[in-house]
């Protein structure tokens, strides 16, 4: 059965044909993607037809599954169906461990670096939490998940594989005022309207990155509450639940 460190070490390589890294290679590194990957998931190709992986009945294919560059649904219309009956008719994808690319894509534009206060919107799988961690710190990471099944097992793989950001389980269109002010705002959910309230928990001068209006945007918040923003092409993600159409 192939490697997981060869895989891993196969991926960063077809990654960083995209550009440089910066500190996200060492984190790709330290943060295995398939530790995050449930044992039964779906994965999403963007040029062909989705398939189910399980790691009891085939955990080689898993594996390598969880070393593409492709996205890998973990949640169906939020959890009321299986997930091996995604892709099915009428089944809507609500949770989902990113393509690896889009991901670094998203990181590098964040522009998080060690020291900095960290507020994630949209936890997932848990591996983009602490993917954040191993650059800025456990205690500069707060992740905010609307499911509480989600953000259970997001907390499960994250201490599993050394990493201790504080996850909640709320509603992440509301932020998270506790810790803020927050010098960049990750959100891995789309959106259309930016909630006013991501706007006051970020520091003057911080950047929220986020796929906004299905478009990678990077926007900078000024000191009077106003805000720019500067689009990089189209991002098509899951929406955030209470912008969902």
């Amino acid at each position: 059965m192939a490697n997981a460190e060869h895989l891993n070490r196969g991926l960063i390589r077809e990654i960083e044909k995209l550009g440089d890294l910066g500190p996200w290679r060492e984190a790709l590194l330290a943060v295995p993607r398939h530790l995050f990957v449930p044992d039964v998931a779906y994965v999403s190709p963007d040029e062909s037809d989705g398939y189910v992986i399980d790691r009891n009945t085939n955990p080689g294919e898993w594996l390598v599954a969880a070393y593409l560059d492709e996205a890998i649904i973990t949640q169906v219309d939020d959890g009321a169906t299986p997930i091996t009956e995604a892709g099915a008719e009428n089944t809507r994808f609500t949770s989902s461990a990113s393509a690896p690319s889009t991901v670094i894509a998203f990181l590098s534009l964040l522009g998080a670096r060690k020291g900095h206060n960290v507020l994630e919107i949209g936890t997932g799988t848990g591996w983009t939490a602490a993917l954040l961690a191993a650059v800025v710190g456990d205690h500069n990471v707060t992740s905010v998940e609307i499911d509480p099944e989600v953000a259970r097992q997001a907390a499960e793989r994250t201490l599993s594989a050394g990493y201790t950001p504080q996850l909640v389980a709320a509603d992440g269109a509301e932020g998270f005022p506790g810790n803020a002010p927050y010098d960049r705002v990750h959100v891995t959910c789309g959106i259309e309207e930016i909630p006013p309230e991501w706007l006051a928990q970020t520091r003057p001068g911080g950047i929220i990155v986020a796929p906004y209006r299905k478009e990678l945007a990077s926007i900078v918040v000024h000191e009077d509450g106003d805000y720019t923003v500067k689009g990089y092409g189209r991002a098509r993600f899951m929406m955030l639940r209470s912008q969902r159409g």
